[in-house]
């Protein structure tokens, strides 16, 4: 019997509305549509509402594509993952610990869905590990990840997550920290957050 893959390896599918009420009408209408995983569904700042939901490939772009039928104008963003990174969701708030730290890069995105496609792929480019995702909560809707690695590895992460986020029209700002001070990674690597238990 093969074994099924965990949550974290398997397609992810996201919406990003800009109405609380269509976004409720909308994750409704995907997740009949398929059948798929709901990993979060909820209202997020600044007054949007996000679905986040796993499954097979073909049930994921369904409900996918259900949502952004229903969801119209209200679409602010969105996102198909088929084969995500397996750091991208255990990464999602919470941090992670790390020993000495090279460099540290900061993707920063005005959308949820952009972000988690950049964290994705700045996590697939290079040598990274992915230390943060924060998604709207506390942020004013915004949202930004945090990899650490050696410098040239994470210029590299950043370079090919800010390009994505740039083509997507999400982008807001991209920096990278070499030999980072060890009292700010201090906070960095933290893994007892004071926002671990926003998963969004």
């Amino acid at each position: 019997m093969p074994t099924v893959p965990a949550p974290m390896e398997r397609p992810l599918g996201m919406l990003e509305w800009d109405s609380v009420a269509q976004g409720l009408f909308a994750s409704d209408a995907l997740a009949k549509e398929a059948d798929v995983t709901t990993i979060a569904v909820r209202p997020v700042t600044p007054g949007r509402f996000v679905a986040l939901f796993t499954g097979e490939v073909e049930e994921v772009r369904a409900s996918l594509q259900r949502g952004l039928e229903v969801g119209g104008d209200s679409v602010v963003d969105s996102l198909f993952l088929p084969h995500p990174h397996p750091g991208l969701v255990p990464a999602i708030g919470a941090r992670t610990g790390l020993g000495a730290v090279d460099a540290v890069g900061v993707i920063e995105t005005l959308s949820l869905c952009s972000l988690l496609v950049a964290a994705d792929a700045a996590a697939k480019t290079a040598a990274v590990d992915l230390l943060e995702i924060r998604l709207a909560m506390g942020l004013g809707g915004k949202a930004f990840c945090v990899v650490a690695g050696g410098v040239s590895d994470v210029e590299s992460a950043v370079a090919r997550g800010t390009e994505l986020a740039r083509e997507r029209g999400h982008h807001l700002r991209s920096v990278v920290i070499p030999r980072p001070d060890a009292r700010i990674v201090e906070h960095l690597i933290d893994p007892q957050s004071p926002f671990s238990d926003f998963l969004i």
